[in-house]
């Protein structure tokens, strides 16, 4: 028979387990899109949710929450410029709550809905933000339909954290059955990870690893693919997704994208700030926000 402390300790440990989690917001400042524009916007949005949950209904904006969009923001400050962030959770709803999280989450929708109001407000004037966007798993799949619908923006730099299609259609149909009217894209979502034809002669690859040409430059990670040792950003000894299919142009070139591969990191492990994966990220993130900083005090000289 178990002793009265057993059972509460025991009962304690499953409440807490149940309880749903609370959301940390970002430090740095929220997109704005009624105010002046920053120098860059950040854009993020997370993947599926880790199990036991129910994708997409339990899915929330974790890259905000583990502090990996501040991270990436956090490389660009340090170069001289303001930034303002948005993070988005992988459903096709502009807003929806989770039985997970406190928080209600915001979704494609809210991002498409963002998007749209920047481009008419920001992206039009004189002297634009740079957009970068950060994306992991069915973040990243999301994001790359967004830059094809929207191929008259530039986009300053794409992160891609082992993008991935596994279940879009199970996970996305019915919610982008209901919103399809509200998204007038011109390539819908649904055929977001449709394959797709590129270079000469011509091969066949997913939405999700073509990196459009309004896009400057890609930094891309993939997952390990054998069972090792795990790093200080958790996760397992063996990985349970990977991406192996590397990003690629229109062209069939692979241009302006460069490639980390994870060789202790698993799927959700990549994604903290303090992983081996964003530790590369960020420091590339660095070096192009210097460029951009060189670029800038030039172009305001002349």
């Amino acid at each position: 028979m178990r002793s009265p402390a057993l059972s509460f300790l025991l009962l304690g440990l499953t409440l807490s387990a149940c309880a749903p989690l609370q959301q940390l917001p970002a430090r740095h400042a929220a997109l704005n899109l009624q105010g002046a524009a920053p120098d860059v916007v950040v854009l993020a949005m997370s993947g599926r949710c880790t199990q036991p949950c129910r994708a997409p209904r339990d899915n929330y904006d974790y890259l905000t929450s583990r502090g990996t969009l501040d991270a990436v923001a956090d490389a660009i400050e340090q170069a001289g410029f303001t930034v303002q962030v948005a993070g988005y959770a992988d459903n096709a709803a502009a807003a929806f709550q989770p039985l997970k999280v406190v928080q209600p989450q915001r979704g494609y929708q809210a991002l498409a809905n963002d998007f749209a109001v920047m481009k008419s407000r920001w992206l039009s004037s004189a002297r634009p933000p740079r957009v970068v966007l950060l994306g992991h798993s069915h973040g990243s799949t999301w994001l790359h339909h967004l830059v094809r619908n929207h191929r008259d923006v530039a986009f300053a730099l794409q992160i891609d954290l082992d993008s991935n299609c596994a279940s879009w259609i199970l996970d996305h149909g019915p919610g982008l059955r209901e919103v399809s009217a509200k998204l007038p894209d011109e390539f819908p979502a649904i055929g977001a990870c449709d394959l797709l034809s590129v270079g000469d002669p011509p091969r066949r690859v997913r939405g999700k690893d073509i990196v459009w040409p309004n896009v400057a430059f890609n930094l891309e990670v993939q997952s390990k693919r054998l069972p090792a040792r795990t790093s200080d950003s958790g996760g397992f000894w063996l990985n349970y997704t990977f991406e192996i299919a590397p990003n690629t142009r229109p062209d069939g070139s692979g241009a302006a994208i460069d490639r980390f591969i994870s060789t202790r990191e698993d799927h959700s492990a990549i994604a903290y700030p303090n992983s081996d994966a964003m530790q590369w990220v960020l420091a590339r993130t660095r070096d192009l926000a210097r460029i951009w900083k060189g670029e800038e005090q030039r172009s305001r000289g002349n």
